[in-house]
């Protein structure tokens, strides 16, 4: 049987080794690299994951702040419509007061006692006489009251 030798070189000297003992180092040799090569992959996969995970995280917490920022927008839309709707409502109660005042005011110069005697003068109308009058007590209060001025 014929031996081959290999110079092989390693970390602290060189030697001679025989062709068994070095298909059986390279063999070792190409298993570590396997291993390497799948710890790394392994590895990386691993921090694929957790990218992935980082990113998930980064959009969820994103779209929330979005939907936020959607809310957020709404909510100040409705409450501008409801303040203008305000404004307008007491513009128109502002007016119906005038109005109010304007009618009231109407009513307190028309219905005042001199000018009821003019007009029932105009009409023919006299005062009544003794006879024609009627008194009558009310003993429960009524539900009407009369604002003497």
């Amino acid at each position: 049987m014929r031996q081959t030798m290999y110079f092989e070189r390693g970390s602290e000297a060189h030697r001679f080794v025989t062709e068994e003992e070095h298909e059986e180092h390279v063999r070792r040799e190409r298993a570590e690299e396997r291993e390497r090569r799948r710890r790394r992959l392994r590895r990386n996969a691993h921090f694929l994951k957790m990218r992935n995970k980082r990113i998930a995280f980064s959009l969820g917490i994103g779209i929330v702040l979005v939907a936020m920022f959607g809310a957020f927008v709404f909510l100040e839309n409705s409450i501008t419509a409801s303040i203008q709707t305000i404004s307008a409502d007491e513009e128109t109660l502002s007016e119906l007061k005038a109005d109010n005042a304007a009618l009231l005011s109407r009513i307190n110069t028309d219905a005042s006692l001199s000018s009821v005697k003019e007009k029932a003068k105009k009409l023919g109308m006299k005062y009544a006489k003794a006879d024609q009058i009627e008194y009558y007590t009310v003993k429960e209060q009524d539900y009407m009251s009369v604002n003497d001025r």
